[in-house]
Formats: structure tokens, C-alpha cells, sequence
């Protein structure tokens, strides 16, 4: 008897264009063998996984600008008036109120759904040939290098929210899962998972380099070509599926995301020569500071590159973005409105994420997510451009990497040097002197960390890594080793003896 795989892309809408391809079966069930029997279908399996990475389960929503954000206090959390109630008992680590569980059950269960489809794809493509691909070698390593990625991704992901910071040095357990199928998947210990969490993403850096560096070069290169944009063009042969490398699983990606693995991990050596490497690619101009111009310097909140997508290294997409948004505001007024900005920016009030980035439409929020409300040619090429995009990962944290590394170092000069030039291209003018005390130096870091990932999902797991209060303003919150760590999700630990 034939397995079968139950195609859930199909209630996406992934496959309407395909319909010769759905007359295969019926009742929406393709038949294992032949989804996987022509190139045409593993490209279709791939794209599935995109699709679901980009839902409101994973970061449409919860690992970017929703559940993981609250977490970090990036939003008001004084009530329910200001956040969505799992959102709002999130921020409070109450980990067993009913609203935080569900999100907590949906998270993981989004997250082990799309490792599983990547375990069978890895598996069904390990097993052909390379004449089975269109653009042979390069293709088959292109693909299972973003399967690689994207399973490591989404377990360190996972691990960041259930398991101990590794600082801490506490245990924890967790699966890794690289088998398809895996119904009862072995939990691990925290070190073992961190451990097969870089593996694979080295594995990813490793067959991608030459796909993105050698074949795809021409086109990533081009911030237009390698994110796909409405005055888009690509060269690749022989069809998109190579294109618009930006928004899939890639080296630049790959090796970023190492560099915040190997970081969170405790391994800064590691960590900056990943980082290193993304930066010579940025002195070369593959990768580009946003223009002031797009950024806060400007009188018009239509010119805003609300996503700074000549900045992005990986980024996932979603043309459902603004309605995402806009259903949970619903018609408050209050809802997701930043907290302690005046005080997180003082003394750098030309800082563009402020001036750029807050109240611009009012109501104390952060432009990032907010849908243009003007009608000019400007507000439209924005929203049809940057609306979808969310951004996993892009230079400026290098820069962040690479002067925590410095200070930890005693390299004070170099690590001042690369932060002024990262300040300087955010719109802050005061230079901060090669004098400064190394422990005044990792204060502005931790602050400027914080302004660079408002509403990204990444402030948390930064206060995480560190063992280090959360930013409150004048006054932090006190974190205990029960607030940094989420409970396993109810239908994992039911099984589990």
C-alpha cells in the first residue's frame, strides 16, 4: 500500500495555479510517490514550506511582531486594552493561562508540522539523482541546503522559548526530530539539541555558498532581484524558482543566523567569524545601509522603507500582513502601543527608529507593520513591495555581534569604530569616544539592540541569552528562572513518560 501525504498547502491557495497538476487525485489527497515522481512536484513541496513558515502560527504573527514581541516589552502591557489577552498574560510570564497555551500549542505544532515536511522532502531528494533536477547539482543542493536551514531555524526557534539559556548552564529538554515519519520523537538534552540545531544550519551555509555565491551571483548581488519588488528582474535560469534568493532559505541567511546561534550558544569567537563574513560581503555593497532619505530624515511617512529591505538577509512573505494587523487592533486605539520609547531614546532623539519609525500615524505604534495610509504613487509601491516582507534577519545585527565581541575582547577602539558607523546610519549624530568605560559601552549596546528590534521578536531572547533583566524604563523587570522558559505544549508532554 502507498503512503499517502495530505497536502495542507491546499487550503493556502498554494496550488490554484496547478490545476493540471491536481487532477493527479481527488479530495484534495496526492498520492506520496507521485508528488515527489517529477521535479515540478518537489519545487511545489518547497514552496509549501515558505507558505507556512509565512502564517500567522510561526512569524506572520507569533515569532515577529506578535506573541515573541510581547514577551520582550516592546508593547504596552499594563492591560488587555493594549495587547491581546494571550499576548497580555505573555508579557506577564503567566505560562499556564489558557490564552498563553493555545499560542504556545499552535507555535509548536506549526513549527514540528513544517520540520516534518522538510525531514520528507531532505529525504525524497537525498534519495534521486541529480539528472532528476532541472538545473541539476546545483538545484538538488539548493534545495536541501534550505531544508536544512529551515529545520534548524525552527528548532532553535522551539529552543529559545522551552529550553534554558545556555549561560545559565540549567538543563532542559527538547526533540530534535530528523526523521520522516518520527510519531514519538526522542527529547534530548538542551546541549545535544544546540548541538544538531548548528549542525544543520552549517550544513545549509555549506551546500549553499556555491549555489548563492557562484550560480545565483548575478542576481543576489541586486537588492531588486534578490527580494522580489515591483520593478523586480531576474535572470535566473530557467525560472523563478532560483530567484529572489533573499526570500528563501540562503548562504547570507544561513551564515547570519549561525552568527546569532553560535552567540546565543556562548561561542562569540564563532559567532563573529560568521559575522565577518556577512560584513565583507556589506563592504562590498551586496548589502546596503537604507538611504536617510527612506529612513527619518523626511517629512512624508510615505517615503519610509518600513522594512529596509536593502538591509534584509533573509526574509519570509506575506500579502497578508496589514490585515493580520489591522484585525487585531480591530478599532482601538490603544492596541500595541509602543512603551518607554522617550526614554529609550534619550539623548538620541534624531535616532531614525524614532523619528522614522514612531507615532506617525499616531497613536503611539511602530510604522513597521502599520498599512501606508496615503493614495500617492509612494504609499502603493510601498505596500505593494515591503507589505508582505518579514524580515528573519538582516546585516545590522552583525554590527551588534561583532561590537559585543570587541568589548568582550577589551578592543575598545575597533568595537566603538563599527558602532558609530552603525549609529551614524541611523540618524543618531552624538559619536560615542574611543574613551568610553567597556561596561558604558555594553549598556548603549544592550539599548541600541533593543531599538533595532522593536516589534521583530528578538528583544526577549536577547534579555534571555544574557541572564539579564528586561528593559522596563527607569526601572527593569526582575526575571526569574521560571519566567524565561515556556512549559512544553500539553500535546507534547502527553505522550512522554
Amino acid at each position: 500500500m502507498r503512503k499517502i501525504w495530505i497536502i495542507l498547502l491546499l487550503s493556502m491557495g498554494l496550488l490554484s495555479a496547478c490545476d493540471d497538476f491536481l487532477d493527479v487525485t481527488s479530495d484534495n489527497v496526492v498520492v506520496e510517490d507521485e508528488l515527489f515522481a517529477d521535479y515540478k512536484g518537489v519545487r511545489m513541496a518547497v514552496n509549501g514550506v515558505y507558505r507556512e513558515l509565512s502564517g500567522s502560527g510561526l512569524y506572520g504573527y507569533n515569532l515577529m511582531w506578535g506573541f515573541a514581541s510581547a514577551l520582550g516589552h516592546n508593547y504596552q502591557t499594563s492591560s488587555t486594552s493594549y495587547l491581546p489577552t494571550g499576548l497580555y498574560y505573555g508579557a506577564q510570564f503567566n505560562w499556564e493561562n489558557s490564552s498563553v497555551e493555545e499560542i504556545s500549542e499552535t507555535m509548536w505544532k506549526k513549527a514540528f508540522n513544517v520540520i516534518s515536511t522538510c525531514n520528507n522532502i531532505i529525504q525524497q531528494v537525498e534519495a534521486k539523482d541529480t539528472s532528476f533536477f532541472e538545473v541539476g547539482k546545483t538545484e538538488r543542493d539548493m534545495i536541501l541546503g534550505e531544508m536544512y536551514g529551515v529545520r534548524a531555524l525552527l528548532h532553535f526557534e522551539m529552543f529559545r522559548f522551552y529550553c534554558p539559556a545556555p549561560i545559565t548552564g540549567l538543563s532542559g529538554k527538547m526533540p530534535y526530530v530528523e526523521m520522516y515519519p518520527d510519531y514519538q520523537p526522542k527529547h534530548r538534552e538542551a546541549s545535544e539539541v544546540m548541538s544538531l540545531i548548528i549542525r544543520d544550519m552549517e550544513k545549509a551555509k555549506t551546500m549553499l555558498a556555491e549555489v548563492d555565491t557562484v550560480f545565483c551571483r548575478s542576481w543576489c548581488s541586486s537588492m531588486t532581484s534578490r527580494i522580489r519588488q515591483s520593478n523586480s528582474w531576474s535572470s535566473a535560469p530557467p525560472n523563478e524558482f532560483m530567484s529572489y534568493r533573499g526570500c528563501r532559505m540562503n548562504f547570507w541567511g544561513a551564515t547570519a543566523l549561525l552568527a546569532r546561534m553560535y552567540m546565543y550558544n556562548g561561542d562569540e569567537d564563532m559567532a563573529y567569524e560568521n559575522a565577518r563574513i556577512i560584513y565583507s560581503f556589506h563592504t562590498r555593497n551586496w548589502f546596503r545601509w537604507t538611504s536617510a532619505s527612506y529612513q527619518g530624515s523626511i517629512s512624508s511617512v510615505e517615503y519610509i522603507h518600513t522594512k529596509r529591505p536593502e538591509e534584509i538577509l533573509l526574509c519570509f512573505s506575506n500579502n497578508n500582513n496589514y490585515d493580520q494587523w489591522e484585525a487585531r487592533i480591530g478599532t482601538s486605539n490603544y492596541m500595541f502601543r509602543m512603551k518607554n520609547i522617550d526614554h529609550l531614546f534619550a539623548g538620541d532623539e534624531d535616532d531614525y527608529r524614532k523619528v522614522g519609525w514612531y507615532n506617525r500615524y499616531g497613536f503611539q505604534r511602530y510604522l513597521t507593520w502599520i498599512r501606508p495610509v496615503g493614495s500617492s504613487y509612494n504609499a502603493t509601491n510601498l505596500a505593494t513591495n515591503q507589505g508582505p516582507l518579514l524580515p528573519v534577519i538582516s546585516f545590522p545585527e552583525m554590527y551588534h555581534i561583532m561590537i559585543e565581541y570587541l568589548i568582550d575582547k577589551n578592543r575598545i577602539p575597533e568595537a566603538v569604530t563599527l558602532f558609530n558607523t552603525l549609529r551614524r546610519n541611523r540618524g543618531a549624530k552624538a559619536a560615542l569616544p574611543e574613551t568610553i568605560y567597556p561596561e558604558d559601552l555594553k549598556e548603549k549596546l544592550v539599548y541600541d539592540i533593543i531599538r533595532e528590534t522593536l516589534t521583530s521578536g528578538q528583544t526577549f531572547f536577547m534579555f534571555k541569552r544574557l541572564n539579564r533583566n528586561i528593559y522596563n524604563g527607569s526601572s527593569n523587570i526582575t526575571m526569574e528562572p521560571k519566567n524565561w522558559t515556556m512549559p512544553l505544549p500539553q500535546s507534547e508532554t502527553d505522550y512522554q513518560f
